[in-house]
């Protein structure tokens, strides 16, 4: 009996201390610009359209001591920065992030969930799993077994968004559309090419932006893979710099070639055009691996 007493005083102490948690999070994020200085990234940042109705964005940020992700909304005064309106958080180092995560009870809900993927690309459960309510803009946690995939996607090109793809999964009743079209008629295992770009470029419309080709050494031997590459875009807008940091070197030169031939529109600081030094990560897989 006393264990059991001890071990529900732990639990209620532990609950405790996580409200507590989420309420000094609230009250540190929400409300606030997330350009404030107080509130910076140290590791990673990266955003996502998440509704253009309402011009609503999931930004991601790594911090020391967890991993957040908020909803911003735009500022009507044109501030590029926004305003936080609701923020979660994981601080387990060994799980990340999922944000193509599906509801198979509610499949038009846009949902973002965690993991712990250990370099798989095959959809998983979520760990953890938040809907976003669009009209309250707010994290709700759910106990849903909820769905996510490690699929790509870069709605900035076509002007979709998290509540689009939400829509596509719906109709095809199916783990979304995210991945290009595969270029053979081989279903069973078509090549998928996904690119990621790190930064403020995510957000801008590429003027020339080719996709990387499947090595036909890759297709034969059923070999898949990510490359890193650390790209440097000239004031200009056209790639200066492109080198391997890491992955399988059967892509490598592939991944090289394409991302070579990009060009941005020249990203602007103060009113001067500036060099911009970002990763990109590009991934060769194929259907059903």
């Amino acid at each position: 009996m006393n264990r059991l007493r001890s071990a529900a005083v732990l639990f209620g102490l532990l609950a405790a201390a996580g409200v507590a948690q989420a309420q000094d999070l609230k009250q540190r994020f929400v409300g606030k610009s997330p350009c404030a200085p107080d509130i910076q990234s140290e590791f990673s940042d990266f955003s996502l359209r998440l509704d253009k109705t309402q011009d609503l964005t999931l930004l991601y940020r790594g911090l020391s001591a967890a991993k957040v992700v908020m909803i911003i909304e735009s500022n009507s005064s044109g501030d590029h920065c926004g305003v936080v309106r609701d923020v979660v958080q994981i601080t387990h180092i060994a799980k990340d992030f999922e944000f193509r995560c599906f509801d198979p009870q509610a499949p038009t809900d846009v949902m973002v969930g965690t993991s712990i993927r250990q370099g798989s690309t095959k959809p998983v459960t979520a760990i953890d799993a938040w809907r976003i309510d669009l009209k309250k803009q707010k994290f709700i946690e759910t106990r849903d077994k909820v769905t996510c995939t490690a699929e790509g996607w870069d709605g900035e090109d076509d002007g979709s968004d998290l509540v689009d793809e939400a829509k596509k999964y719906a109709a095809h009743h199916k783990s979304g559309q995210f991945a290009s079209e595969p270029s053979t008629s081989d279903t069973q295992g078509a090549p998928l090419v996904q690119v990621t770009i790190e930064g403020e470029l995510r957000k801008a419309k590429p003027i020339e932006r080719v996709l990387p080709k499947y090595p036909e050494e890759g297709l034969k031997s059923r070999i898949t893979g990510t490359v890193e590459l650390h790209v440097v875009f000239a004031r200009s807008g056209t790639v200066r710099l492109a080198e391997v940091v890491s992955g399988h070197p059967l892509f490598a030169q592939a991944a090289l070639d394409a991302v070579r031939q990009w060009k941005y529109p020249p990203t602007m600081l103060d009113g001067k055009p500036v060099e911009v030094d970002t990763l990109v990560f590009v991934t060769f897989a194929l259907n059903g691996r």
